[in-house]
């Protein structure tokens, strides 16, 4: 019985050796050095959560930078397309007003029908409302009868029916008794909100800019024309258009005008 328990133990003991050693790690055929047979590879290991918020963090850093140069690029695009538009409308008023005034019609048989006229108004940005008798058809609309005779134009700040603040034109019969005739009115520019006028008084003793007119049966021989577009941005100042414009019809100007720039 004693030799069957020592040959039992033999047995346990060699199969519990086998198994172990089916398990121990394998020697390199030329280095010698064990390494383990299971051991997952380098490359297959996944990212740390330190390394995924790290990424995360990198991401959202180059995203805001982006919009945000895109962003002021857009702002920068749409602002100076906006100032060239301005531009553009504020030439073409300039354009067709100094046209009409360059048209300005004037006979001494009827000095208080024909003479230029200037009013304060301060609607817009503004300062001033103009009126003159002219033949030119510019301002008018297609159709009207005014396009095509004599008529008196008055051009100012104003407001529509609707509050909006633009350049009114209004036309009437020169002839006509202003106060019972019936005067025709439209908006030329919503983007111009005004002007300012200045004449070349050529009286001796006191040539010189004036913000006034005073002479109800005569005309200017040179204006200076200042048109207030509305500003780019809240609270600045209004885009201004100026232009000397000289009338040939009136007085000759003798003196330097220099100060007009």
């Amino acid at each position: 019985m004693s030799g069957n328990r020592y040959g039992m133990r033999q047995l346990a003991a060699a199969f519990i050796s086998g198994a172990c050693s089916a398990l121990t790690f394998p020697k390199q055929a030329s280095g010698g050095k064990a390494q383990a047979s299971l051991r997952t590879p380098k490359s297959c290991r996944g990212f740390t959560l330190l390394e995924v918020l790290i990424s995360m963090v990198i991401l959202s850093i180059a995203l805001t930078v982006a919009w945000q140069t895109f962003s002021t690029a857009t702002r920068a695009w749409t602002g100076g397309r906006e100032l060239m538009d301005k531009i553009h409308h504020g030439d073409f008023v300039l354009t067709q007003l100094s046209a009409s005034l360059r048209s300005m019609a004037f006979f001494d048989s009827a000095p208080d029908k024909y003479a230029f006229r200037m009013e304060n108004n301060p609607t817009g940005y503004g300062e001033h409302t103009i009126s003159w008798v002219t033949a030119s058809g510019a301002f008018i609309p297609p159709g009207e009868a005014f396009k095509h005779g004599l008529h008196r134009i008055e051009i100012g700040g104003g407001r529509d029916e609707d509050g909006e603040e633009g350049l009114v034109v209004t036309v009437w019969p020169h002839l006509a008794d202003e106060d019972e005739v019936d005067k025709k009115s439209w908006f030329i520019s919503e983007n111009i909100k005004g002007l300012r006028c200045r004449v070349y008084d050529t009286e001796e003793d006191h040539e010189g800019w004036e913000s006034r007119w005073e002479h109800t049966n005569a005309i200017p021989g040179l204006l200076e024309i200042t048109l207030y577009a509305e500003p780019m941005k809240e609270y600045d100042e209004p885009v201004e258009f100026r232009q000397l414009i000289e009338i040939p019809l009136g007085p000759e100007v003798t003196n330097d005008v220099s100060e007009a720039n």
